[in-house]
């Protein structure tokens, strides 16, 4: 079977100006399809779209920077599966110590499925948390785990919901 088209739209955001990303977050939720990257501008001319490809989870972020990939729940054969929140990073050892050590604790309602030297941070999100809080959590998070220093601006790769 082939697969399917799927359309990326980028948006650049600033940690104040978060509403097209949310609203974006709430239209790919409603399709239950599709995800999004959450990268730190490091170049203004870094225009490249973002995919973690294979070798990237056996190996940690392939792209060299902390980043962070936010996917809607959906319903399969087998039920409902929880929005994920996955952070590829670059740190090389286990973050979740790390990220409340930073003040950036991991809510108490969300589930750790993954906490991996290379291949990075996985979290399932309840279903009704509030988008806007899972968005600032995730920046926080990535900013923490960042070697970069404060970040200023950030790039959406929204990857739309496939074209049937």
């Amino acid at each position: 079977m082939a697969r399917a088209l799927r359309d990326i739209e980028q948006l650049e955001f600033s940690v104040d100006d978060r509403v097209q990303v949310v609203a974006c977050m709430e239209r790919l939720a409603g399709a239950e399809d599709g995800w999004i990257n959450l990268i730190p501008r490091i170049a203004d001319n870094d225009e490249r779209p973002t995919s973690l490809g294979f070798f990237a989870l056996l190996g940690g972020s392939a792209i060299g920077v902390t980043m962070c990939t936010w996917v809607p729940g959906s319903h399969n054969r087998r039920g409902f599966v929880k929005p994920s929140l996955g952070i590829a990073h670059v740190t090389r050892h286990r973050v979740f110590a790390e990220l409340h050590s930073r003040a950036v604790p991991i809510p108490e309602t969300w589930l750790v499925e993954q906490d991996h030297p290379r291949r990075g941070l996985v979290l399932r999100v309840p279903p009704d948390e509030p988008h806007e809080q899972v968005l600032v959590w995730a920046i926080r998070a990535i900013s923490a785990l960042s070697a970069l220093g404060p970040i200023k601006k950030w790039r959406a790769d929204i990857y739309l919901p496939a074209a049937r």
